[in-house]
């Protein structure tokens, strides 16, 4: 009998998940931790769909066969990794308050980088992958005391700052970095009760960026056919087709599909930072963290009316990580001049005295990353999630932010 049939003949079912040969001899536990030590190298360098089970078994140094052991297809190893991750947070996060808690995250993640860069890369692939590293979030901080919209404060930057530093070369102290969320940005306290109303009264523009008509009509048909059935799924002849031309007009235009998300994200990237910037200069007027505020509604926005870019930009960073670091850096180099610039006009007083130990620069950076991270994960929260609708929500949440952004989190340290 094959070894295949052998296994399948070992399988039972329960519930809905099938039990899986575990190996008892010490061969077999190598071997099956080699095939997850390989595909979670893998897997941090590629999404899902871009690895196969040969790839990952000559990786291991192991034959195809011996994959089949232990496994019945990809999506089961993968499966099991997961929920080894999730075991070892729930494990690894405890901690007498929630920064401790915090740190000891950052160290699960620097000891363990490949296993989050796999993470990270594959969560826009499995909803379910978001809900349950979201879940454990959730049950770790009720425990501290946090509000629905204080984790969201709290944990954004963090897992922004892990995921993004690399790609942006900026490695924040975790301590430092915990210090600024803990105490908020600016050094005097809020200054406005409430927000102006005009913040939430903005309504996105078009940017036209290209000049030529018929390349925008390649950019636009493909911006809804990525967004609706992904970038793998979609070929050249759909986007011809959609648009009206010819397989060979495609290519007159780009080399291939790759440069045409390239674009793309480019395409989107520069109509995104047009509107922020617009919705920010409508309250000009006011603080520096008035109009982060304006900026982040206008974000949402702009992605409410463009639901399939926001789509395509984050399954771009699994597909090439170029393209994700052209389009993180260009915020990033914005965000930091824009900052500096309102510490220089006295809209931004940074509680300076908190952060003896690091220069002016690396704080810009830092409240960079922690504005960044709040925006990325909006856009999970408010976009992806299909509550881009709920307008009343959204306004409230951000009144939230804005005090969190403010004074802090107002829990002990």
């Amino acid at each position: 009998m094959k070894k295949r049939e052998m296994f399948q003949k070992d399988v039972t079912i329960t519930g809905n998940k099938k039990a899986k040969r575990i190996p008892q001899r010490a061969d077999g536990i190598e071997s099956k931790n080699k095939l997850k030590m390989a595909a979670i190298e893998l897997f941090s360098k590629n999404n899902f769909a871009d690895v196969s089970i040969s790839q990952i078994t000559k990786h291991a140094g192991l034959s195809t066969a011996a994959f089949y052991q232990y496994y019945i297809n990809k999506y089961e190893l993968f499966r099991e990794i997961v929920d080894d991750f999730i075991r070892d947070l729930k494990e690894s996060l405890e901690g007498e308050s929630i920064t401790d808690v915090a740190l000891k995250y950052f160290e699960y993640c620097k000891r363990n980088k490949n296993l989050i860069q796999a993470m990270h890369l594959n969560e826009y692939h499995f909803e379910w992958l978001r809900n349950e590293f979201e879940d454990v979030i959730h049950s770790i901080s009720e425990k501290h005391g946090l509000t629905d919209v204080g984790l969201f404060y709290f944990w954004s930057p963090i897992r922004f700052a892990i995921n993004f530093g690399n790609l942006l070369g900026v490695q924040v102290k975790p301590k430092v970095f915990l210090s600024l969320i803990m105490n908020g940005i600016q050094k005097e306290k809020k200054e406005f009760q409430n927000l102006p109303k005009e913040i939430f009264t903005f309504t996105p523009e078009k940017h036209v960026l290209e000049v030529d008509e018929k390349r925008e009509l390649i950019l636009a048909n493909a911006e809804t056919l990525f967004g609706t059935y992904g970038y793998q799924k979609t070929q050249i002849y759909d986007i011809a087709r959609a648009s009206g031309i010819g397989v060979g007009t495609v290519y007159l235009y780009f080399e291939n599909k790759k440069q045409i998300l390239r674009e793309l994200v480019r395409w989107i990237n520069k109509g995104l930072r047009y509107n922020v910037r617009k919705a920010m200069e409508n309250v000009k007027h006011y603080p520096r963290l008035v109009q982060e505020i304006a900026g982040l509604y206008a974000f949402v926005q702009f992605f409410k009316s463009h639901a399939s870019m926001y789509k395509i930009v984050r399954e771009s960073q699994s597909l090439d990580l170029e393209i994700a670091k052209d389009y993180y850096t260009s915020i990033f180099i914005s965000y930091c001049k824009a900052l500096e610039n309102s510490v220089k006009d006295g809209k931004l007083q940074l509680n300076l005295e908190k952060f003896k130990t690091i220069d002016t620069k690396s704080i810009l950076q830092y409240i960079a990353i922690l504005l960044m991270g709040i925006g990325h994960y909006l856009g999970e929260r408010y976009i992806l999630a299909g509550k881009v609708s709920d307008t009343e929500k959204l306004e409230r949440f951000l009144e939230d932010i804005y005090i969190y952004l403010s004074e802090g989190l107002g829990v002990a340290m």
